[in-house]
């Protein structure tokens, strides 16, 4: 018995017809060529711009299908090599191209002669006849990031054009726009003059706010996010700081804010929020590994409007080699204020952890208030408790610890998981008492800082670089309970090291931790592509006994190279790091870490 078997492909996927006897397929008719730019040297970035712009550079896999056609590719390429060395400030180029139909393939070279850049001359801002003037205190044409002397380029020319914009709107000109920008290039001094006419537009109050789109969450909790009232100035920074803490909630996918097309009678502007509704309720998770933590997983569960006024709840469970545990966090905003700039923080936690140092099997509750104090400083304090169970170098105790963890936190950074630019300046101090035994108490304080640099405008080369210094008072190192140590090693410091393991180890080479910590580490971060990375990184620290950092300790020193690869919610990382002076038998030769976001 046979079967066969068959299908009938739909016209669009039905196979070509063949070629006729005697006639070349489309691919041999078309004109493969070669194609070389030449620019003088020192001009790296005119290079870069003309290949990213160049069809005749960027096509040569895609060939034209006659020698016209490739005619025509070149001359087009010729007018917009001169427009990008124009917006460049190169107003006195040359641009010569040379086809060789006799070579085989054509020959195509394109020698750019990008000449000097021009640079400003002059800046004027004027307002139309008749029009509104500017007010009072408005800055000059030279106030928006554009000065005399320099390049007179179309990046830096629009960017001093947004920033009029921007500052119209901040001094209550919410219809302010652009008439007319010239441009005049003076050839005979190398150099530009640029005038702009901006309608300011009438000055205008903020209006009454209709809101738009709710099904579920509360108009009272919309309007108490709104940052302006009926009435005052007209400021776009408010909308924009609106508009983040609507965000900030998680309950809405979309939030839109717009003015009125036209400033009423009495100088009040009316305002539209579109709102789109998101889930409130929410499950997720995440993984991580290194070589000397093992595997370790996150579950969450969380609900961003409990009560009606974006009280968050989020329950998580942590599933680790050295880890098991649960967490449960309540976060009340608009505590004890009618701003949004307060919250009252609580959680619980219950879990069981077996780093290298210890055994430790603790119930943490903790009750606190953070107050943000826009644009970029955070205060927090409050009361915590923890009852531990440590075991450490054979020894087992029991803990009553009373803290009091307070912090004060400053954030310029341009993205959680992945910055560019920016720092961030972490200052926290923990006052802790026993509970049951009255004659331990200690302070702990510890000041982390990180710096991020972009290389290039694209921000595809950022350098990256952070400093921890941290000590102790009222207790030595082996009263203090080994939780609460300091401790250097692992993905997050000195990479190379085991976790913990870059600090003094006992006789069974397990850690012990110290009174003072001291680590500084760098990085360089490469993107090769949209969505692959390679991070080189060195980093050196150390723990001691002693209460003052780095004093006498032993430096430990680590370095290796890592890879990134770019998703929509971050960046997935996986470091291999090794330790420069690796101590025989405690410390191994490589150690591998995977988790999700920079390793700082």
């Amino acid at each position: 018995m046979s079967m066969a078997l068959g299908w009938v492909l739909p016209p669009s996927a039905t196979a070509q017809e063949p070629t006729p006897a005697g006639e070349a397929s489309p691919a041999a008719r078309r004109v493969p060529y070669e194609a070389t730019l030449v620019v003088p040297p020192g001009e790296a970035e005119v290079e870069r711009r003309l290949r990213e712009i160049s069809q005749t550079l960027t096509r040569t896999e895609d060939p034209p299908e006659s020698r016209a056609a490739l005619a025509r590719r070149v001359a087009d390429d010729r007018q917009g090599i001169t427009d990008t060395l124009r917006a460049l400030g190169h107003f006195d180029s040359r641009v010569e191209t040379d086809i060789d139909r006799n070579a085989t393939p054509i020959k195509v070279t394109i020698t750019v002669e990008p000449g000097p850049v021009y640079l400003i001359a002059d800046l004027t801002l004027t307002v139309p006849a008749g029009a509104i003037p500017l007010p009072a205190d408005f800055p000059s044409a030279e106030g928006f990031g554009l000065s005399l002397g320099d390049a007179a380029t179309t990046a830096e020319i629009l960017a001093a054009e947004r920033n009029i914009m921007t500052r119209l709107g901040e001094n209550g000109r919410p219809l302010a726009k652009r008439v007319d920008r010239r441009v005049v290039v003076d050839h005979s001094l190398r150099s530009a003059t640029v005038a702009w006419v901006f309608d300011p537009g009438p000055g205008a109050r903020f209006g009454e706010t209709e809101i738009t789109g709710l099904t579920v969450a509360r108009e009272k909790m919309v309007r108490r996010r709104i940052t302006w009232k009926p009435g005052d100035p007209y400021d776009s920074r408010r909308i924009e700081s609106t508009r983040k803490a609507l965000a900030a909630t998680g309950l809405f996918s979309s939030v839109r804010i717009a003015g009125a097309e036209a400033v009423s009678a009495g100088g009040d502007l009316p305002m539209t929020l579109t709102l789109v509704e998101g889930q409130r309720r929410s499950i997720g998770g995440g993984a991580n590994f290194s070589t000397s933590t093992g595997f370790g997983a996150e579950l969450f569960w969380e609900h961003r409007d409990l009560f009606g006024n974006g009280e968050r709840v989020r329950v998580s469970g942590t599933f680790a080699q050295q880890e098991f545990g649960a967490t449960a966090t309540y976060r009340r905003p608009f505590f004890m204020t009618e701003e949004d700039n307060q919250d009252l923080v609580s959680s619980l936690t219950l879990a069981q952890e077996k780093p290298p140092a210890y055994d430790n099997q603790y119930l943490r509750a903790h009750v606190g208030i953070e107050r943000r104090l826009p644009p970029h400083w955070t205060v927090g304090t409050g009361l915590q408790y923890e009852r531990e169970i440590v075991t450490a170098q054979d020894e087992t105790n029991r803990y009553h610890l009373v803290s009091t963890p307070t912090f004060i936190r400053r954030d310029t950074s341009d993205n959680l998981l992945n910055p560019t630019r920016g720092y961030r300046t972490t200052v926290t101090a923990t006052p802790y008492l026993g509970v049951q035994d009255s004659a331990l108490g200690f302070l702990k304080l510890r000041v982390d800082q990180t710096g991020y640099w972009r290389l290039d405008e694209a921000g595809d080369w950022v350098f990256a670089a952070n400093a921890s210094l941290g000590t102790m008072a009222g207790a030595r190192r082996g009263k203090v309970p080994a939780p609460q140590r300091f401790y250097a090693g692992g993905g997050g410091s000195v990479r190379g090291f085991g976790y913990q393991m870059a600090g003094p180890v006992d006789a069974k080479d397990d850690p012990l931790g110290g009174r003072s910590l001291m680590s500084v580490g760098t990085e360089l971060r490469i993107k090769v592509t949209d969505t692959i990375g390679v991070v080189p990184f060195l980093e050196a620290g150390t723990v001691d006994e002693s209460s003052i950092p780095g004093l006498g300790g032993r430096l430990f020193v680590g370095a290796g190279i890592g890879l990134r690869y770019y998703t929509g919610f971050g960046p997935v990382r996986l470091d291999v790091g090794t330790p420069l002076n690796r101590r025989k038998g405690v410390d191994d030769l490589v150690q591998v870490y995977i988790s999700l976001g920079q390793a700082f």
